[in-house]
């Protein structure tokens, strides 16, 4: 279903689908006021990618822009998501085309070091988030007797001190070393250094 309503708080141009209705998993994509300038954003950057890479890509153009067009739709489903499943298949999507943005168009040499050391970190921070969203599903199930990955149904979750502490010490981890922050930053520079200028901003981005 499709909602849209002038001047109503929430979540707008709302649309579910039931994808693994047995794990509570939905198909379920909104925007509110901060998501839909973050989703114009990406897709202005993405277009401005694009016509930067126009005369620099001169191997495999087809491919490139197919992961330039996978990146895209990554980076657009995890401000979009309102199921964190979803949210967690976005964010993994974004992985992929990025890694091969940089073992494949990276700058000849240590390229796939760059590549690999990149895929490694991430996939590390992402298992740790993985582990929260998987707490928080069956927390919520245990306490309420509805299993559900539904991002507006989790904000009514009363969550017991020690468990909140646990929680954003695995999500805090896991977004510092995404981000990356200090100390967990030193897969960025050669990141930066050995992916295509337009990977390296995408990367940045």
């Amino acid at each position: 279903f499709t909602r849209f309503v002038t001047g109503e708080g929430g979540f707008q141009f709302v649309e579910a689908h039931p994808w693994i209705p047995g794990l509570g998993i939905t198909y379920r994509v909104g925007i509110d006021g901060i998501s839909l300038f973050l989703v114009l954003l990406s897709t202005l950057l993405s277009v401005v990618a694009m016509a930067a890479s126009w005369s620099d890509i001169k191997v495999r153009v087809k491919e490139f822009m197919i992961c330039l067009l996978f990146l895209e739709t990554g980076m657009i489903g995890v401000f979009v998501a309102l199921d964190m499943f979803l949210f967690y298949v976005f964010w993994e999507v974004m992985l992929i085309p990025m890694y091969l943005l940089i073992g494949i168009w990276g700058n000849p040499g240590r390229r796939i070091y760059a590549a690999v050391k990149f895929f490694i970190f991430t996939m590390f921070g992402s298992l740790l988030m993985l582990v929260a969203i998987i707490v928080l599903y069956y927390y919520h199930g245990s306490t309420s007797g509805t299993y559900t990955f539904d991002l507006a149904t989790w904000y009514d979750l009363k969550l017991p001190l020690s468990l909140q502490i646990w929680l954003f010490l695995a999500f805090g981890l896991a977004f510092a070393i995404n981000v990356p922050m200090f100390p967990f930053h030193t897969w960025l520079p050669d990141a930066h250094t050995e992916a295509p200028p337009v990977g390296s901003v995408l990367l940045a981005a």
